[in-house]
């Protein structure tokens, strides 16, 4: 009996001295800690948010990542130096890297202009390969590989001269195309370069995995600047009326500075009809609502047959469509919006011309060389070690091997004539 009630004193000594025991252990805890880390601390008891934190060490993790902003930082490589920052300040993390290179990232840039203004941050794809040299750059999907391995070339340079092409050399729309064609989708790549889409109507073709990326509204911008019209073509549901929309609307991620210059070609519920496609029941996580789908520019019709009753819909994919109606009603679109073919001003029609000649001139003078060659180019005197004169050459340089063998070119590299043996003259009696 004694017993039991000592025990039962201790712990109701211990229960009412626990409060006071706390407090002595934490005092002797912080007597031992130094000041940095009881800061760190106390940030991590107060609760702070992912954000918060990210906002705190952002700054340094740029610099981290671009080298004290010498060089471009990818975003994921500005993750990677801010995790550990933000674990000094919060247990709180992302589960999903998309939500600190998608969302805190920019946010951040966004909410600090003038601290990013000259930061040089780069959203990379998801893979590619680029050659050395020839600037040929691949992205790591399916179509993509199997285009560029299919075109692997190795072969002994030939010593036949190429004819000179007219090379109208251009990179981006001038002189080149008015009209680009947008397609929320990949995968019709190969469809649209058999049915030569893009040589026929002189249209740029460019895609997009969902809703377009912040790198696509840009250039929508710029080719819109530059007097483009951008025809989208996307599925007739909910996901591609929102993805049209987003295409020339100002979001949180992105606001366009000029007036972007899109179209809609659809797919059109009337479309979709017309050519009898079939269509499918799609389910919501989130009511749906039709006055959301309705700034997105679609018909009260439209948003019936998509919403539904916001809990269930319907919705037709392009590949409804199959191959030949695709095409036929691709074209069908262009000629409503007026598509044509490019045709440059006099000016640069004139230059051309002038270029057309001289590129046939200077045919005609390869013609003559190679003919030269043809006849005396086994004359030529190579170097017995001229491989590891290239190899000196290269060798912790940015040369190419190809290069180095026009830098070993001596200053006069005609081939030698063949003699010609002269009969001679009989002396006179």
């Amino acid at each position: 009996m004694a017993n039991d009630l000592n025990a039962l004193l201790r712990r109701a000594i211990t229960k009412a001295a626990a409060p006071y025991t706390r407090v002595m252990k934490n005092n002797r805890r912080r007597e031992r800690i130094s000041s940095s880390r009881r800061e760190r601390l106390y940030t991590r008891n107060s609760e702070m948010s992912v954000r918060s934190a990210a906002y705190k060490v952002m700054e340094r993790a740029y610099m981290a990542a671009s080298a004290q902003n010498t060089l471009p930082a990818n975003a994921r490589q500005i993750m990677y130096r801010a995790r550990p920052l933000i674990q000094e300040l919060t247990d709180k993390m992302w589960t999903n890297s998309s939500y600190f290179t998608q969302t805190l990232l920019p946010d951040f840039i966004k909410a600090h202009r003038e601290l990013t203004s000259t930061w040089d941050v780069v959203y990379d794809a998801r893979g590619h390969i680029e050659e050395p040299h020839t600037a040929k750059r691949v992205d790591l999907g399916t179509l993509a590989v199997r285009r560029y391995t299919n075109d692997w070339v190795t072969q002994i340079p030939s010593l036949t001269l190429d004819h000179v092409e007219l090379g109208i050399n251009t990179v981006g729309p001038g002189n080149r195309y008015k009209f680009a064609l947008f397609i929320e989708k990949e995968g019709f790549d190969a469809l649209l370069s058999r049915s030569t889409i893009k040589e026929r109507y002189d249209m740029a073709v460019m895609s997009c995995k969902g809703m377009s990326v912040t790198a696509g509204r840009q250039l929508v911008e710029s080719l819109s600047e530059e007097g483009v019209t951008i025809l989208v073509a996307h599925d007739c549901d909910k996901s591609g009326f929102s993805i049209c929309h987003t295409l020339h609307t100002d979001t949180r991620r992105f606001t366009f500075d000029s007036a972007p210059n899109v179209k809609c070609l659809g797919l059109r519920l009337d479309d979709a009809r017309r050519m009898g496609l079939a269509s499918e029941s799609v389910s919501y996580r989130k009511r749906a609502y039709k006055d959301r789908l309705r700034e997105c520019g679609a018909t009260v019709e439209e948003c019936d047959f998509i919403i539904g009753d916001r809990k269930k819909g319907t919705r037709i994919e392009l590949n409804a469509m199959d191959s030949q109606q695709f095409i036929d009603w691709l074209e069908l679109k262009f000629a409503e919006h007026g598509v044509t073919k490019v045709v440059p001003n006099q000016a640069t029609l004139e230059a051309a011309y002038k270029r057309a000649i001289l590129v046939m001139l200077a045919n005609d003078a390869i013609g003559s060389v190679q003919s030269a060659w043809n006849e005396n180019g086994h004359g030529v005197s190579i170097p017995d070690d001229l491989e590891q004169q290239v190899r000196i050459q290269v060798e912790g340089t940015e040369l190419s091997w190809d290069a180095a063998i026009m830098k070993l070119l001596p200053l006069d590299p005609k081939p030698a004539q063949k003699k010609v043996k002269h009969k001679r003259a009989k002396p006179r009696k």
